[in-house]
């Protein structure tokens, strides 16, 4: 009979997650990982084929724990103001999540461990891509994808380049950042983007 575990995924996500409270560790290694949960390596091992499957289903947890709240704001009245503003809320209040988001960009992880975690990493933003339609959408009474493509560079993108640095440097968001998000959002959004 096989002895039961001692600790689970989560435990070990967890303790990757919180190393990155340390402004100098961008991708924690192994041995990192053992010290800060106390697992052996060994063990850590058996649950996770790699380090690169382990940060990527650390940043794959990330991402959808991030996306329950942005969806939930994409179906909220000004939908994406409420969206860039989730961003910013979101990365205050979860610093170290926030940071594991900020490890890779998704095409960078497509390879990485078994096929259930890859189809899990393709279709990470599918839900999150459907509820954007809907809120621009709801919000210009189209889906055109260029008008979809220049709404969401503004929801998104205004938002990232004004806490980007704060999360590099594991600093905290000032809450002035969101007044600063709602008003330059919303002024583009204001604006009719222009025809190629």
């Amino acid at each position: 009979m096989p002895r039961p575990r001692r600790f689970t995924d989560d435990q070990v996500l967890d303790a990757t997650r919180d190393l990155l409270a340390d402004p100098q560790i961008t991708r924690p290694t192994i041995a990192q990982i053992s010290r800060q949960s106390g697992i052996h390596t060994g063990s850590i091992y058996l649950r996770f084929a790699s380090r690169d499957e382990l940060l990527a289903r650390l940043w794959l947890r990330s991402i959808q724990r991030f996306h329950v709240g942005l969806i939930e704001a994409l179906q909220a009245p000004d939908p994406l103001v409420q969206a860039a503003l989730h961003q910013s809320r979101y990365c205050r209040a979860h610093p170290t999540e926030a940071r594991a988001m900020k490890m890779f960009h998704r095409e960078q992880l497509l390879g990485i461990g078994p096929a259930q975690l890859q189809d899990d990493l393709q279709h990470v933003n599918d839900a999150m891509n459907a509820a954007f339609g809907d809120a621009v959408e709801a919000t210009f009474g189209s889906r055109d994808p260029q008008l979809q493509a220049w709404a969401y560079t503004a929801a998104k993108a205004i938002p990232y380049g004004l806490i980007r640095d704060f999360i590099a440097h594991a600093q905290p968001i000032p809450d002035w950042i969101d007044d600063m998000v709602q008003a330059a959002v919303s002024a583009v959004l204001r604006l009719e983007p222009t025809a190629t």
